[in-house]
Formats: C-alpha cells, structure tokens, sequence
C-alpha cells in the first residue's frame, strides 16, 4: 500500500457517490462539479472532508439530518459510539490515519480521528475531519453487493474496511520499527531513539481506537436492524474478528518496542560503563607520574639530586607502564569471565 501526503486543498471536497440501475457506481467531486448539490439525489452517499458551515448547512437541508448531528462527528473529541434517533441512525468509529513525521522524516506517524456514519431512509451520509484512508480503499476495492441503496450493508462494509486498514497501518508500523533498529545497529543515536518512542506513542493511539472500535461492533450486533440478513451478521463477525487481530498486533508490536527500548537503553548503559573504566584506568596511570613528580619537587634532600629530573621521567614511566599492564589485565580477566558466564 502506497501512501502519500494529501496535498492541500484537495482533502477539502463533497463527493458523492451513486450507484445506478446496471450497478455501476458513479462519483461526482465538488472540484469538478459546478454544483455538487444538484448530485445529491435519494438513495446517493455523501462524503463530506473538512467541510464548511455552508456546506453543512446545505446538505443538511437537502439530506433531512439535523446539522448539529453533523458537526458533532467533526469533532476530533468525538468519541465512538452509535445512535439510532428517530429515523437517523448515527455511527462513529475511529479510523487510523497516517502522516510522515515533520521532524523524524524517516518514519511514519499515526493517529486515530473520528469517522462519522449517518444515514436515514434516502441519504446516506459519512463525515471525517481530516483525509481518511477507508473510504478511497473502499471505493477502490469494491466489495461484494456493493451499492449506495443498502445503507445497513453499505455501514457493515465501511466498518470491515476500517478495522482491515488498521491491520495495514500496523504493518506498515512493523516496518518503520525495523528501519528504525537496523539504523539503530549502524549507529546508536538519539534520534533513533526517539522515532522509536514516536512509534510507541503511534500504537498508544491506535490501540485506543481499536478498544473503541470494537466495543461499537458489539454493540451494532446486538441492533436489530442490523442483523435482518445472515450475510450482514457474518460480515460484522469478520470485521469484529479483523479488530481483534488488529488489537493482538498492537499488543505484540508494543511488547517488540518495548524490550527494544530497554534492550538499546542497556546498551547505552553498558557503553558507558566500557568508557568510564577506561577513563578510570587512563586516570590511574596518569596519577602515577604526578605522585613521583611531586616527590622529587619536595623541599629538601633527596638522592639523584644531580639528575633528578631524568630519574623521575624512567621511574614515572616505569611504574606507569607496570601499573597500566597490571590495569589492563585485570580489566581484560574480568570482561572475559562475564562473556563466559
């Protein structure tokens, strides 16, 4: 699955879908259509990104379905849950989207926003704040009975392909975890690091959107207008059983990260440890030309007098070079004994 950053502008649209007697699916876009609203007939869908308060307004009075009901599944705090109102029947998930880090470029980073499901006898109606991934995968792969006229299907199909995309998202995740470590091997830096705490944080979020998403199923499979047919309860099973696929991912992404983490974070402390012995040792040694030079610059007799300068080069490298051996053997006996052990 390629992914690509949405230019701006082109997020922000009314697309309408309709699918016609011979079963061919017909889609009209606000940027090539003169008036889109003209497009919007019963038994159409809506998909409505970043929309404005006119937009809103317009299709709400086309469509019959309160305007506040639709701000409401823009709300990026919008939790997931479904409402079945009169003859509006209201569904939100969160869906997985994806952009490309502004300052770790390497990786991916992910989030959830709320996707919003209206429909009520004539229109059919979906809203997302930002550019989502499950309606163009959708519309791209159509599914079996696919059409706009079913809208309890049509609600069933987008919910399968919400929780597939999830599947996706985590692998794509995998990956950029991988490129992470083999970076991580070349070179322990702090950038790694910290992409690797970015892709934590990445499955924090997607988790909770799946553990959202998943009590909505439940709850959708127990409504009773949603299970008139056998093949719609077999398809929220599917999409119930690919959630908790997702959610199994996640949690074994999570533990990989999390060892990965404290598995490099050991590293570090071992490389540390290697440089301050090694300093220590280079401390030692040096001490011992400065303890023979300050006895020989002492104010009173001492013998060699006459070439007491030189005498205390020799005796300051000799005791040096004995001592540094000794160091160094010591050091060395004890790294080979832990690498045995």
């Amino acid at each position: 699955m390629v992914l690509r950053e949405i230019r701006k502008g082109d997020d922000k649209m009314i697309t309408v879908y309709y699918t016609n007697q011979n079963s061919e699916l017909l889609i009209y876009k606000s940027i090539n259509e003169e008036n889109i609203y003209d497009k919007i007939i019963p038994k159409s869908w809506i998909y409505l990104t970043e929309p404005t308060e006119e937009e809103i307004a317009k299709v709400s009075q086309i469509t019959g379905i309160n305007d506040a009901i639709i701000r409401s599944t823009l709300d990026e705090e919008e939790s997931a849950h479904i409402d079945i109102d009169d003859d509006v029947t209201l569904v939100v998930v969160d869906t997985p989207v994806v952009k490309v880090d502004d300052f770790y470029p390497d990786i991916h980073h992910f989030f959830t926003t709320p996707l919003g499901i209206l429909f009520n006898k004539d229109y059919f109606l979906t809203t997302c704040f930002k550019k989502d991934l499950v309606i163009p995968s959708l519309i791209n792969r159509l599914m079996k009975n696919f059409s706009t006229h079913k809208h309890i299907k049509l609600t069933i199909q987008i919910l399968y392909r919400n929780a597939a995309n999830f599947v996706t998202m985590l692998k794509l995740l995998d990956k950029d975890s991988e490129h992470v470590q083999k970076k991580l091997h070349e070179a322990l830096k702090n950038i790694e690091l910290f992409e690797l705490m970015n892709l934590g944080k990445s499955l924090v979020y997607l988790s909770t959107g799946l553990n959202a998403d998943i009590l909505v199923l439940e709850k959708i499979k127990r409504v009773e207008m949603f299970r008139q047919y056998e093949d719609d309860l077999d398809l929220i099973d599917d999409a119930i059983v690919e959630n908790r696929q997702a959610m199994e991912m996640c949690s074994i992404h999570r533990d990989i990260l999390n060892g990965t983490m404290d598995a490099y974070a050991s590293i570090i402390s071992n490389n540390v440890n290697t440089v301050m012995k090694t300093l220590t040792v280079v401390t030692i040694v040096l001490t011992i030309p400065t303890l023979v030079a300050s006895i020989f610059g002492m104010n009173f007799d001492l013998p060699f007098q006459q070439n007491g300068f030189w005498v205390a080069i020799i005796i300051s490298i000799i005791l040096a070079s004995v001592g540094g051996y000794f160091l160094a053997r010591y050091t060395s006996k004890t790294k080979n004994k832990r690498t045995k052990k």
